[in-house]
């Protein structure tokens, strides 16, 4: 099976790091395409024209990074990652605070982006940047909520706040977040993590 991606994507990043904790590199084979050329193999497998996307073998896909996650987790590997998702209100909650922050810094580099066209909103850059501060507020006062095992929940939460340093090096999130940066800079050295670095 296929797994398109871009290497500075965080949603594709959640995804490798998937496969490397389950060691599916046997059957899962990465292939880059970036979304904005439109490459017929990627449109053909989702529509919607994004990264990730994973195509299985009997040609069928899987689509959105969360998905993606779920299915390399518990379909190829023993669902250890996700188990902790499954009756946990509380840190499903906490999860999708971290997925929309990882959301929120991806509309602000695409503002970045605008910018060079004199396009950027002002409007759409400030509520960017104000709901990135209101996470990481959350998550910050939040952080005891993530089970003690290693879980798609960290995963999720270390590809949002790499995305921030990979694309907005001049936010400097960590001096108000102390715990955010302790637990990130510690899961970053695990060998899933640090094989998976975001880069161009």
């Amino acid at each position: 099976m296929h797994l398109y991606l871009t290497f500075s994507s965080p949603f594709a990043r959640k995804t490798r790091i998937v496969v490397q904790e389950h060691n599916l590199h046997a059957v899962v084979t990465e292939h880059f395409s970036h979304p904005f050329h439109n490459e017929g193999e990627l449109i053909s497998s989702n529509p919607l024209g994004k990264v990730p996307c994973l195509t299985l073998d009997n040609g069928t896909s899987v689509i959105d990074s969360e998905a993606i996650c779920a299915f390399l987790d518990k379909s190829l590997g023993d669902g250890h990652l996700s188990a902790s998702l499954d009756k946990n209100w509380n840190l499903v909650t906490f999860h999708s605070v971290s997925s929309g922050l990882m959301d929120a810094a991806v509309h602000l580099q695409m503002e970045k982006l605008r910018a060079r066209e004199n396009l950027r909103s002002e409007f759409w850059w400030q509520r960017y940047f104000s709901a990135i501060e209101r996470s990481l507020g959350y998550l910050e006062k939040h952080l005891a909520i993530l089970p003690d095992d290693f879980s798609l929940s960290h995963i999720n939460l270390c590809s949002a706040l790499s995305y921030l340093d990979f694309r907005h090096e001049d936010f400097d999130w960590r001096s108000d977040h102390p715990k955010l940066t302790a637990m990130s800079e510690a899961l970053e050295k695990r060998a899933s993590l640090a094989k998976c670095k975001l880069h161009e």
